[in-house]
C-alpha cells in the first residue's frame, strides 16, 4: 500500500486493478508507472472537496486478492473509485465483484479509458460496476461522491452511466476543466513513489529515482487505431511555470531529479515549449527528462534547446513503414518526416525511440515486412514492436462493431501478427550495427546501460523460452484480483 500509514476510516478507496495479460505478455515489459490518474483524483478530491481518499494500486502486489482482502478487513470507506485500462478492465471487473461479495452496501464506480470509450458495454459485461463516469473525472466523481454521502439524487449527474429501470442510461459529459493550473498539484503521497520504476530495457529513465508528470491532457489527432474516450480530441496544457513548480516539488520532497512526460503533444506548437526549457536553464534546475513526440513536430533548434534543457530520450510514433499504412491508420505523417526526425534526434545528441504496429486492417504480411525494413533503416536507439490491437472507442474499432466480418477478412490473424512482433525484435536488436551503436553509449552511462543490458538479455530470453515451448503469451494470471 501507501509507504505512509492509511487512516483507518476515510471516504473513498480508489483502486488501480492489477495488469493484464495483455502488459504482461509483450517481450518488453513497461514496468510499473505511478498511477498519475488517481493521484491526480485524489489530490482534487481532497483538496478541493475534503473528501478523505487513499490509493490502493494492486499492480505492486504478488497476491492482489489478499491485499484488498486485508484492506477490505481492516479499513471502513464509503465509495470505491476503479481506474482501468482496456488491458485491466477484467482485473478490475474482478476486483469490483470481490468487494461486492463482501460490502454489498459499499458503491462500486468504474472511469478510466476503456469505460469511457465503451460505457454501454462496461456495465453490460461487468455487472458488479454499480455506475461508471466517463470523461475526465474530477468533477464528475467528485460530484457524485459528494450527493452520495449526503443521500441526494444520482441521477441527472453530468458524466455518471448507470442502469435504470429502462436499461443502462449514460448522462451527458461534463465540460473539460479549462484551466489546469487551478488543479492541485498531484497527492504524491498517497503512494509509495520508490516501488514505481519503469523496466531498465524500455529506456525510460537515466537516473533513479524516476516519476512520471504530465503537462497537458489530450491529443488532436486521429489516428484510426487510438481512443480518445477520456479527453477526446481537446488539447490542453498547463502553464510551463506550473510544471516548473511540479518538478521543484518532486525534487524537494522526493529527490527526484529524473523524469517522464506522458504527453501525447509535448512538442505541439499550442505549447511553450522554449519556455519551460527556458525557465529549468535560467533557475539552474538540472534535471533529466524524456517525451513522446510526433514526427512532425521537431526541428533541429527546437531539440538542440531540449538537450540543454535536460531531454536525453524521445519516444516517436512512427508506426509504420509504408505509404500505404499510414494512410489507412490516418497517422498524418509521412516516411520522410520520420526519418528527418530520428536524423536530427540523433543529431542533437538526444536517444531517441521509435514504436511501430504490425496487422492494421488493410495491411498485408508484405507490407508489414516493409515496416520492419524501414525499422531496420531508421536505426533509432531503441524500438517497440507490437501486434495491432482493437481498442474499444478507436474507428478501427467502432468500424468492426458494424461489420465484423469485413473487420475479420481484412485483418491478419493474431498469430501472424504476432510472429512478426518477435521476428522484429530479433532482427532489430541482434544486428551487429546495434550492438555498437549501443555500445558506444556504456562510456558515457555505464551503470544505467548495464541495467538496459541485463534487462534487455533477460526479456530475450524469456520469449525465447516462451516461442519454444508454443506459448506465445504468459499465462501466469494467478496473481489477479
Amino acid at each position: 500500500m501507501s509507504s505512509t500509514r492509511w487512516n483507518r476510516t476515510f471516504d473513498v478507496l480508489l483502486v488501480q486493478p492489477a495488469q493484464g495479460e495483455f502488459v504482461r505478455g509483450r517481450i518488453f515489459e513497461p514496468g510499473v508507472e505511478i498511477p498519475l490518474n488517481l493521484t491526480c483524483l485524489a489530490a482534487y478530491l481532497e483538496q478541493a472537496h475534503r473528501i478523505r481518499t487513499e490509493i490502493l494500486d494492486l499492480r505492486l502486489h504478488e497476491d492482489p486478492r489478499a491485499v484488498l482482502r486485508d484492506v477490505m478487513e481492516t479499513y471502513r470507506f464509503s465509495v470505491v473509485g476503479i481506474s482501468a485500462h482496456s488491458s485491466e478492465i477484467e482485473n478490475g471487473g474482478k476486483v469490483a465483484h470481490y468487494i461486492k461479495e463482501h460490502r454489498p452496501e459499499i458503491p462500486v464506480v468504474v472511469g478510466g479509458h476503456h469505460a469511457s470509450a465503451v460505457p454501454r458495454e462496461t456495465l453490460s459485461e461487468y455487472p458488479a460496476f454499480d455506475y461508471l463516469i466517463q470523461g475526465e473525472g474530477e468533477r464528475s466523481f467528485a460530484a457524485f461522491v459528494q450527493a452520495y454521502l449526503a443521500g441526494e439524487d444520482l441521477d441527472t449527474l453530468r458524466g455518471l452511466a448507470y442502469r435504470s429501470e429502462e436499461g443502462i442510461r449514460v448522462n451527458p459529459h461534463e465540460e473539460l476543466i479549462d484551466d489546469l493550473d487551478q488543479l492541485p498539484l498531484t497527492a504524491r503521497e498517497k503512494i509509495d513513489m520508490g516501488r514505481y520504476q519503469p523496466k531498465p530495457a524500455t529506456g525510460n529513465f537515466l537516473r533513479l529515482p524516476s516519476t512520471g508528470i504530465m503537462a497537458s491532457r489530450g491529443c488532436p489527432f486521429a489516428c484510426a487505431y487510438c481512443s480518445k474516450g477520456v479527453w477526446h480530441r481537446s488539447l490542453r496544457f498547463r502553464s510551463p511555470e506550473n510544471v516548473v513548480r511540479e518538478i521543484e516539488s518532486c525534487i524537494e520532497r522526493y529527490r527526484t531529479y529524473d523524469f517522464r512526460f506522458y504527453d501525447d503533444a509535448l512538442t505541439s506548437p499550442s505549447w511553450d515549449l522554449s519556455l519551460f526549457c527556458s525557465l529549468l536553464l535560467n533557475n539552474r534546475i538540472r534535471i533529466s527528462w524524456n517525451c513522446y513526440s510526433r514526427v512532425d513536430q521537431v526541428d533541429e533548434e527546437k531539440l538542440r534547446l531540449m538537450k540543454e534543457a535536460g531531454c536525453y530520450h524521445i519516444k516517436y510514433g512512427v508506426e509504420f513503414g509504408t505509404d500505404k499504412a499510414l494512410r489507412l491508420s490516418r497517422k498524418n505523417t509521412t516516411l520522410e518526416q520520420a526519418r528527418r526526425a530520428v536524423e536530427i534526434t540523433k543529431k542533437a545528441g538526444i536517444e531517441c525511440k521509435a514504436s511501430f504496429i504490425f496487422g492494421i486492417p488493410g495491411e498485408t504480411e508484405e507490407d508489414c515486412e516493409d515496416t520492419l525494413a524501414f525499422a531496420l533503416e531508421l536505426s533509432p536507439d531503441l524500438a517497440s514492436f507490437y501486434p495491432f490491437d482493437l481498442f474499444p472507442g478507436s474507428l478501427f474499432h467502432r468500424t468492426a462493431q458494424k461489420d465484423s466480418g469485413k473487420h475479420a477478412r481484412e485483418t491478419l490473424p493474431r498469430e501472424v501478427t504476432e510472429r512478426i512482433t518477435r521476428k522484429a525484435y530479433y532482427r532489430f536488436y541482434c544486428r551487429p550495427r546495434y550492438v555498437w551503436q549501443r555500445g558506444k553509449k556504456i562510456l558515457r552511462h555505464p551503470k544505467r546501460e548495464l541495467l538496459v543490458l541485463a534487462d534487455g538479455l533477460r526479456l530475450f530470453g524469456r520469449s525465447l523460452v516462451r516461442s519454444l515451448l508454443g506459448q506465445g503469451a504468459n499465462k501466469a494470471a494467478s496473481g489477479d484480483a
